[in-house]
């Protein structure tokens, strides 16, 4: 698990590391990990993957605002059969606000909130 980890945060450096105030694993075990970054606009971003045989089954990527509001959250949890994307999906600035959605990888997720942090204040 350590590699897919390590692998992992350097990605999330590689795209917003001028952003990037701290990354914290919040849980590592033998078949997921959990991590929490800061980013210099106070947001946080949460990253939970589940992995079956080095291969990702399940994700949840969270961004928040700096008191812990939903800006966005992408996960693939089977739960909304309705939307076109499905399982893939994301929540827009509340739970219960869901959308279907392209950005069904950690690199996409990543390059949404770059964008967003590169060309306005969250």
């Amino acid at each position: 698990m350590l590699p897919l980890l390590q692998a992992r945060i350097s990605l999330i450096f590689d795209i917003l590391g001028e952003f990037v105030v701290s990354a914290t694993p919040l849980a590592i075990n033998f078949h997921s990990f959990k991590l929490k970054i800061d980013l210099s606009n106070g947001t946080t971003f949460r990253l939970n993957e589940q992995y079956r045989d080095d291969q990702l089954q399940r994700y949840a990527y969270y961004w928040l605002d700096d008191v812990n509001n939903l800006i966005i959250g992408w996960d693939n949890a089977p739960h909304h059969p309705h939307i076109s994307t499905h399982p893939d999906h994301k929540h827009v600035t509340l739970q219960t606000n869901i959308h279907p959605s392209t950005e069904t990888d950690l690199t996409a997720v990543l390059g949404v909130i770059h964008e967003e942090l590169s060309t306005k204040e969250v």
